[in-house]
């Protein structure tokens, strides 16, 4: 019972109760099928997904690591209730087009992690994607969140001026999974972004929480980590293929 409570009281400080959601899925392609299968699920897109009341999805290319040149198809919700009005008829031309030319791998749901989360206004949609998978020890759990939701403070007071999304995974995951995906232009946006403007905010991150406090309470997420508990990608949103994002 004590873990239980113990549970709901960190799911509850993370703000995950009506969270905004996705569902994630990796979609791989032959090399001999990609342009059919882009063409195809970008006019699937445009028919079914880019129209006000119509599902939400956008398709990211992976870039690194072993399922490189494949993708990532998000569908994303304002609540998670809002899967169960199923697109019969736009799945039905998804399976038709794009059935035979691409396996489908997985699926996982994520609820963002408002507290932790930092979205600048005004908001700057940005393509590139640097995301960190985290897989922590039940132990470890106050350590990881204290870390997380400091860092978002630190940027709003050091007026970091690119978003943070941290999702915690709900469904389809082994362990206690989150997603950290840091927003960059490109990969020279990346290193500006990583020089003066992540300098301020650890700057801002000791003034906060006292001398050597983001050093001291990065150890304490990493010893916080099961075996092999980080891993990073990187993502980049192919527009086509994606609902408009405003």
């Amino acid at each position: 019972m004590k873990q239980l409570l113990y549970i709901l009281a960190i799911i509850s400080s993370i703000n995950l109760m009506d969270a905004q959601v996705i569902q994630t899925r990796m979609l791989e392609v032959p090399r001999s099928n990609m342009a059919k299968f882009v063409a195809a699920a970008s006019k699937k897109t445009q028919l079914y997904n880019s129209k006000p009341g119509q599902p939400r999805y956008l398709t990211f290319e992976i870039l690194t690591g072993p399922y490189a040149n494949n993708f990532i198809r998000v569908q994303s919700a304002d609540s998670v209730a809002e899967f169960d009005n199923v697109d019969q008829v736009g799945n039905d031309y998804w399976f038709k087009t794009t059935g035979d030319l691409h396996n489908s791998i997985g699926n996982r749901m994520w609820s963002l992690a408002k507290s932790a989360t930092h979205i600048p206004e005004p908001v700057n949609y940005e393509d590139l994607r640097r995301v960190i998978y985290y897989n922590y020890r039940d132990s470890g759990e106050k350590d990881f969140w204290r870390f997380r939701e400091r860092v978002k403070k630190a940027m709003e007071a050091s007026n970091y001026e690119h978003r943070m999304g941290v999702w915690v995974c709900q469904s389809g995951c082994d362990g206690n999974i989150v997603m950290v995906r840091f927003h960059h232009k490109d990969f020279a946006g990346q290193r500006a972004d990583y020089g003066e403007p992540l300098a301020n905010m650890i700057a801002k991150y000791n003034e906060l929480y006292g001398e050597d406090a983001y050093e001291q309470d990065s150890e304490k997420v990493d010893a916080s980590l099961v075996e092999n508990g980080r891993i990073i990608r990187h993502y980049r949103l192919r527009p086509e293929m994606s609902s408009p994002r405003n």
